[in-house]
């Protein structure tokens, strides 16, 4: 299992996807908020997309995210390194979401 900064690095893996112009793009006009919530670590993870960027990840809960992102840090890294789908991950119970669907396929896109 990563640690928590281990974690965090993968995260910040997401932000380098908006260096592409094409990203930027379908975030056009887009202003949410994101946390993960890992179990394990017993930490959360919080970011706003905004102005077709995403800023750092910051540790720490908010009281009222767009989208919350329960899982371990396990299950993270298996989804952003490529050998675990989200839908796989999502439909064995090893990852719960909570936001709009709008806004949830938004997200996918970023995974």
């Amino acid at each position: 299992m990563p640690t928590k900064d281990e974690a965090k690095a993968l995260l910040d893996g997401i932000c380098s996807k908006f260096d592409d112009p094409g990203m930027k793009a379908q975030f056009a006009g887009y202003d949410r908020t994101l946390e993960f919530k890992f179990t394990d670590l017993d930490t959360s993870f919080h970011t706003r997309i905004h102005d077709q960027s995403m800023d750092f990840w910051v540790e720490g809960a908010l009281e009222k995210p767009n989208m919350l992102v329960t899982t371990d840090s396990g299950t993270i890294k298996g989804i952003l390194e490529g050998s675990l789908s989200p839908l796989d991950a999502y439909s064995m119970g090893k990852l719960k979401v909570k936001g709009s669907m709008t806004d949830l396929l938004k997200l996918q896109v970023l995974m």
